[in-house]
């Protein structure tokens, strides 16, 4: 359960710990469930800076740099598909909207689910979809 922006911080913390930084990490949830303030935490995490951290809706794909390496923060939410084999494996790519079987790309997969309870409190959901069942171990 998380019930601030600091537990959801410390979530994406302990995330990190994990990640070899050439993960693919889908994000689900419903409209204002904290996808991209997610994605803001993991950079964070990671050592970028989160304050560079947007919401991709209209550009569809932001890049930041983080101190172990790329990450690439997509949404598509107005698209069907996006190719990502330019970037897949070049970084972590956090997807926001994921419409797509990303085991096909051969390289870790990870599912998070938020789920909006109230306006503080989410549920968060981790699940290795494909080659990624070390991340439970962060938790």
């Amino acid at each position: 359960m998380i019930n601030s922006l600091n537990q959801l911080q410390q979530f994406f913390n302990n995330l990190s710990k994990c990640l070899k930084g050439d993960e693919i990490i889908l994000l689900k949830g419903n409209l204002g469930a904290g996808k991209t303030a997610s994605v803001k935490a993991l950079v964070k995490a990671l050592g970028g800076d989160e304050n560079e951290v947007s919401s991709p809706t209209f550009t569809l794909m932001n890049e930041y740099d983080t101190k172990k390496g790329t990450v690439y923060h997509l949404d598509l939410y107005r698209l069907d598909f996006f190719d990502i084999t330019d970037i897949v494996g070049n970084g972590i790519v956090a997807v926001e909207w994921p419409k797509e079987d990303y085991t096909q790309y051969d390289f870790p997969v990870i599912e998070i689910e938020i789920i909006l309870l109230d306006e503080n409190k989410r549920e968060i959901i981790v699940k290795p979809v494909y080659k990624s069942d070390y991340i439970l171990s962060c938790f």
